[in-house]
């Protein structure tokens, strides 16, 4: 008799498993035997981790990350959202998408009080990547609100936030880079005039306010406090990122911290976009243990 059981490596999160087509969830079956590799204290650890990927993000990328924070924090929940290009071209198809990660988060954080505690330890650590990632967690915090009956949290628990190589505003510059995506450099050649011509269209009804610029909208929601309780925020990013500008990057930040928001800066020389980690793997998670565990100490 033929087995059903796929090879693992045929199916990179075998181990999650799905709530929809694109949110999966990771629940560790018992506490761990050994020590994570993180340092701090074990009451530290988050209880939930939500990794909202880039867009169009391959399971086999996304495994690494998902694979490397259970080694780091065995005993956490990791909750993944996935991005595509239809959802980008259709913005509000994606409240809908995030709906089913609504109770992950509220069985595993919510305190059962209206009002959450300011001074409670944090238990959530998201990882946003790209404008897709945080097109997703935009969404969750406007989702979440709008799901809590009363006595329950309308504001997202408090977390830690690492943005990888987002958030931006629209640009055609990164629009051409984005629709390039997966092309060959034959098929980059003939599809340049239609690819120039999208993307110049697109910043022309942007401009014109027929439609809003969906990339600066779910930025400025990360930076309004009235929407979650983030204890503190990194950004890794790259100056020789091509789809999402430096610029932006910083911008963001700035206000961010005009907004009262902790925030802490990494620059990694030479990577390319969501690609940091493959630059340099043992800065990149340091950084993020550091932000979870010791802020900008």
């Amino acid at each position: 008799m033929a087995s059903n059981t796929q090879n693992p490596d045929e199916r990179p999160l075998f181990f999650m498993e799905k709530l929809s087509p694109d949110v999966s969830i990771y629940r560790p079956s018992a506490a761990p035997d050994s020590e994570p590799l993180s340092d701090g204290n074990s009451s530290t650890y988050p209880k939930l981790i939500i990794i909202a990927s880039w867009t169009n993000a391959k399971d086999v990328h996304v495994a690494k990350y998902v694979v490397k924070y259970r080694a780091l924090y065995p005993a956490a929940q990791i909750l993944l959202i996935k991005s595509t290009t239809k959802l980008l071209m259709d913005p509000p198809l994606i409240a809908k998408v995030v709906e089913p990660a609504i109770p992950v988060v509220r069985a595993c954080l919510a305190t059962g009080s209206p009002l959450p505690s300011s001074h409670s330890t944090p238990g959530l650590l998201i990882h946003i990547f790209s404008n897709g990632g945080s097109s997703s967690i935009a969404n969750l915090y406007d989702k979440y609100a709008a799901s809590a009956s009363e006595g329950e949290d309308a504001t997202l628990p408090r977390h830690i936030t690492i943005f990888d190589s987002c958030p931006c505003i629209y640009r055609i510059e990164g629009s051409v880079v984005f629709l390039n995506s997966g092309l060959s450099f034959a098929q980059r050649i003939l599809a340049a005039p239609l690819i120039y011509l999208v993307s110049f269209y697109w910043s022309v009804v942007i401009v014109l306010g027929i439609r809003p610029d969906w990339l600066a909208v779910w930025g400025r929601t990360h930076n309004d406090a009235k929407r979650k309780l983030e204890v503190r925020r990194t950004y890794i990013y790259s100056e020789t990122d091509t789809l999402v500008g430096y610029k932006d990057i910083e911008t963001h930040a700035n206000a961010a911290t005009s907004h009262g928001f902790e925030v802490r800066m990494e620059t990694f020389e030479g990577s390319a976009h969501v690609s940091h980690a493959r630059k340099d793997e043992n800065r990149y998670w340091a950084v993020v243990r550091d932000t979870w565990e010791n802020g900008n100490a």
